[in-house]
């Protein structure tokens, strides 16, 4: 059997993230907020009219995004035709509004576009890719799917993942890790890890089978660092557009003046720099297609400003990051018209690029997800 048919066995088995609707609209899915994603992935845009969900499992993302998005198209697709099956039921049970396209797929089929249609404004395949041998293939062929201002979310594991340890450890106690056997023994093992260890991704020994199945007993993992997985976006026509814990990283980096010396690294650079220091366990990645030329500015979105007369304070809900910074009035004046505005031409950020503190400040800001570039 290979990898693949193995991990289409594993999720027709365990479908993941199961079938209790109560235990899945409570956990809400673990997607970032749709305004980070909007802001980071599609600044300036409307909000999305036609949404892929790659890979949906039992559907607690699709039901997510119905109830962000009550108007929008959405069609979720997985390759298992059990895990569909209960997203099918879920949704009858669930009464989410305008029905929900569900239909089984394969993201690494290159017909997919015919078979599922174009032009997604915003695509989340979340929890995916880690699990598939070939995840290059998949993120080409979600590139055909894709909507010319579209944005893809990706969720993949990181370097830091529990499952990096978690994996030999078990097997030195004669676990297969790459099947789900013996599931008390597991357990048991589990609740050893967790008493020593205090995991991002939350106790192992709690999760439910289908996790098991998937996270710690699996056929196939990529648990790369940050680096890896842009070589791979990039090699497909992607650039990351942002992470979700690059802001949080560079504004305590930022605190006490260090992030100078990232300066003047790309968004993605940045990202991947900060991972390198801290290992993530798990990369929420905004995606977009490469463009051959910045044109415009455009206000994220992500935070509210509050302007005084020779600074502006900051403040990313989402994200918990507050800050003020001092400014001259030519910037508040270009700043305020920005805010209104949404866009703005490339000589906007004139009054920030007359001297390298400008040029740095709008670097930063770039970096928190202020503004981004278009």
């Amino acid at each position: 059997m290979s990898s693949a048919e193995h991990i289409k066995e594993s999720y027709e088995r365990f479908p993941y993230p199961g079938n209790d609707l109560a235990a899945l609209i409570e956990g809400k899915g673990s997607l970032p907020a749709l305004s980070w994603m909007q802001g980071i992935g599609r600044p300036g845009c409307v909000k999305p009219q036609r949404v892929l969900v790659a890979g949906c499992g039992t559907g607690v993302e699709a039901f997510l995004m119905r109830s962000w998005l009550p108007h929008a198209e959405i069609v979720a697709m997985d390759f298992s035709p059990r895990s569909i099956a209960v997203a099918r039921q879920l949704e009858k049970k669930a009464k989410v509004g305008r029905p929900i396209t569900f239909l089984v797929g394969d993201l690494t089929d290159v017909q997919l576009a015919r078979k599922i249609g174009r032009q997604f404004d915003l695509i989340t395949c979340h929890g995916v890719l880690s699990y598939i041998p070939e995840p290059g293939r998949a993120l080409k062929v979600l590139a055909t799917c894709m909507a010319a201002d579209g944005a893809l979310y990706l969720g993949v594991n990181g370097a830091g993942h529990p499952t990096v340890a978690l994996r030999p450890w078990l097997k030195s106690f004669g676990v297969v890790v790459d099947e789900l056997r013996d599931e008390r023994r597991v357990r048991e093992l589990l609740q050893l890890w967790d008493t020593l260890h205090d995991d991002e991704l939350g106790e192992q020994s709690t999760m439910p089978s289908s996790y098991l199945a998937s996270d710690v007993c699996g056929g196939h993992f990529n648990n790369w660092p940050l680096a890896r997985w842009r070589r791979a976006a990039r090699r497909t026509g992607w650039e990351v557009a942002g992470t979700a814990v690059l802001a949080p990283a560079l504004h305590i980096v930022a605190d006490d003046g260090k992030e100078k010396t990232l300066y003047p690294a790309g968004i993605g650079e940045l990202a991947e720099r900060l991972d390198q220091i801290r290992p993530a366990g798990f990369h929420r990645i905004m995606l977009r297609r490469a463009k051959a030329a910045v044109a415009i500015w455009c206000w994220t979105g992500i935070y509210t400003v509050k302007f005084g007369a020779t600074s502006a304070r900051f403040y990313a809900a989402s994200q918990g990051i507050r800050f003020e910074a001092e400014l001259t009035p030519p910037q508040i004046e270009a700043l305020k018209i920005l805010v209104k505005a949404k866009f703005a031409s490339e000589s906007w950020a004139k009054p920030w690029t007359r001297n390298d503190a400008g040029r740095r400040t709008l670097w930063l800001w770039a970096g928190l997800g202020v503004v981004a570039e278009w």
